[in-house]
């Protein structure tokens, strides 16, 4: 068990995510990227991947940690100029895990923005990070990339790999491996992965979750895909933390395309978990969110491209 620093808040700001309505309106815990915050109308854009810039506040220090980085750089780095990200201040990047929805704006991220980063940047992911990764569907299996450790070292970035729970930054910790699973959040069989030559299920064993202490709220869980299961993540946390309680979970489920059980069973477990906000994003499925909002409504938070959700500290959003 590790022990996690309580930090005063955490904001989670989505930088590239599946979804965007620019006339949402904020919530208590979500300010939206409106018009009248970015003073024109906006020009986000969205795809099918996921980024996330977090910063962290305890005391009078605050860290920054850029977390996965979309499918393609044309949206990140859009986004990031739209919302005015200061690149310069970044303590940290981390990967939740190979799928090039999450790396897949990285190389060009860097090419874009290196020179103006802190020179002793690390990057932090897991070991099975850099294998090739294949979808297989109805027996055509397709090759889906592979992130080269070189190509990120190239930039004078130290590349860092995360087995067990690791600070990666004031307050920030990753999850590390996670053997244990819930029984019925079983791993999709048609993701595949090389290794050793041979085309193999993958385990996704490396994959990595955001996990923030925060005082007198408990555990932002900031996911990805989930593969291992959203559920199983969220015990893991506490787990490995010795925090039981769940404040918010952010991030994708990867639910879409699931039964309607299995949804079920998800929903009700963040209901048990006394789970206080859930921002489903990404793979979660449209489905699961109208799920969520029927059966957690006080709890669900939608999410939109540009969105700044904060959990914590007094006279901040909590």
């Amino acid at each position: 068990m590790v022990r996690l620093a309580e930090v005063d808040r955490i904001s989670v700001t989505t930088l590239v995510d599946n979804y965007i309505d620019s006339l949402r309106r904020d919530e208590p815990v979500a300010r939206r990227f409106s018009h009248a915050v970015a003073r024109k109308m906006t020009d986000l854009r969205a795809e099918h991947g996921l980024a996330h810039l977090l910063e962290v506040t305890r005391g009078t220090t605050t860290t920054r940690v850029l977390f996965d980085f979309g499918q393609t750089d044309a949206s990140l780095n859009h986004n990031v100029r739209e919302l005015g990200v200061d690149v310069s201040r970044l303590d940290a990047l981390a990967l939740s895990h190979g799928h090039r929805d999450h790396f897949g704006g990285l190389m060009g991220f860097l090419h874009a923005h290196r020179r103006f980063m802190p020179k002793d940047l690390a990057f932090h992911g897991g070991v099975d990070h850099f294998l090739p990764r294949f979808n297989e569907r109805n027996g055509d299996q397709v090759y889906t990339g592979r992130l080269d450790r070189q190509e990120i070292e190239r930039y004078g970035v130290r590349v860092h790999l995360v087995r067990e729970p690791t600070e990666i930054a004031d307050g920030v910790w990753l999850s590390g491996e996670m053997p244990m699973q819930e029984p019925f959040e079983p791993i999709p069989s048609n993701l595949k992965c090389e290794r050793d030559g041979q085309v193999v299920p993958d385990t996704f064993i490396g994959e990595q979750t955001l996990l923030v202490n925060v005082r007198d709220r408990g555990l932002v869980v900031v996911t990805s895909c989930s593969h291992r299961g959203v559920v199983g993540i969220s015990k893991n946390a506490t787990r490995v933390t010795g925090v039981p309680k769940v404040h918010a979970i952010v991030g994708g489920f990867h639910l879409s395309g699931l039964s309607d059980e299995r949804v079920t069973r998800v929903v009700d477990a963040f209901g048990d978990l006394g789970v206080d906000h859930v921002v489903p994003q990404h793979c979660t499925g449209l489905e699961t969110i109208a799920t969520l909002y029927h059966r957690l409504p006080a709890q669900t938070v939608f999410s939109s491209v540009g969105t700044t959700f904060t959990f914590g500290a007094p006279g901040a959003a909590s």
